[in-house]
């Protein structure tokens, strides 16, 4: 665990800065940190949607799983159930199809911080090819960007007034 440790130490000083190239993640990470100080293989994180997609103004809950074997093996990174509609998450369980989290295609380079980034650039940039979420990606492959925008916010607009009755 003495990578992650590091790894806290660096995102801690990277998301206090006010500095755009120290913290290249304003904007786009809200927080990263362990759910328990104590325990640094449970950690949870915040984004913002991205500007221009149906995302933006929400923000998302991250829920981050570091195995003792990371950075040799990936983390495990889901979003919150039910909290997003998107081509490459399964809703229900928040389970996301994004390449660099899967075994076979991790490298320790990666870090926590560059994983949560990861995850905000497939809101920017959806992949059709490999959806959770068979019915968003046809959408999408269909080109129809109106359908998908409405059917997205719709869903959040959903899920915002659920979250305060």
């Amino acid at each position: 665990m003495s990578r992650i440790t590091k790894e806290y130490r660096v995102i801690l000083k990277t998301l206090a800065s006010d500095d755009p190239i120290v913290n290249p993640y304003r904007g786009i990470i809200r927080s990263l940190n362990p759910i328990d100080e104590t325990d640094l293989s449970r950690w949870e994180a915040k984004i913002y949607g991205p500007s221009h997609t149906p995302y933006e103004n929400y923000q998302f809950h991250i829920l981050i799983d570091v195995p003792s074997s990371y950075p040799m093996t990936p983390p495990r990174i889901n979003f919150e159930q039910n909290d997003i509609l998107h081509c490459n998450v399964k809703s229900a369980t928040g389970e996301i199809c994004l390449d660099i989290l899967k075994p076979e295609d991790w490298t320790p380079v990666w870090d926590l911080l560059h994983c949560v980034h990861a995850v905000w650039r497939l809101l920017r940039e959806p992949v059709c090819d490999s959806p959770l979420d068979v019915d968003m990606g046809n959408i999408i492959r269909c080109a129809d960007e109106s359908a998908y925008q409405g059917i997205v916010k719709y869903f959040l607009a959903e899920r915002e007034r659920s979250r305060y009755h």
